[in-house]
């Protein structure tokens, strides 16, 4: 069983954190041009979620953090339910995990009231896309953020 953990500015947390990222270095250089990222990179995406009122949560199994989920329940921009990171560690990809925790990330926001779920995929990550279209997602826009091709997707919930 999988759990949901708030994420802190703890150091433990934040170490966390960076080692799910950086066991994932083909998604570091899609979304950073590089292969890894540090703690200081960590504190600036806390403070760019709590300014824009994204939920920051470590996923745990086993009593280790495997995952990283970015979600905010009412986007600024257009209102709806958004994932905003979703970052399985490399050694649990394969296992479930991810599956696992979509499925307790939709039913957390189907209880909230929400009735939609919307999130942008790297044009290039074919892994990503495919995976969030074997969960009922389609593509609804395409959009550039950064200088990189991206495709919204949502789902009704």
């Amino acid at each position: 069983m999988l759990e949901f953990e708030p994420n802190s500015r703890m150091r433990k947390k934040m170490k966390a954190e960076v080692e799910i990222m950086n066991s994932n270095p083909a998604f570091n250089r899609l979304a950073r041009d590089r292969e890894t990222i540090g703690f200081d990179e960590v504190e600036s995406e806390f403070q760019e979620c709590e300014r824009r009122g994204v939920r920051r949560l470590l996923v745990k199994k086993d009593r280790r953090y495997v995952a990283v989920i970015d979600y905010c329940l009412q986007n600024p921009t257009d209102s709806e339910a958004w994932i905003s990171l979703f970052v399985v560690h490399r050694a649990h990809q394969g296992t479930g995990v991810a599956h696992e925790a979509y499925g307790e990330l939709e039913a957390l926001v189907w209880r909230s009231g929400r009735n939609r779920l919307r999130l942008a995929v790297h044009a290039s990550n074919e892994a990503g896309l495919s995976f969030w279209r074997k969960k009922g997602f389609h593509s609804f826009k395409e959009v550039d953020i950064g200088g990189k091709p991206h495709y919204c997707l949502e789902k009704e919930l």
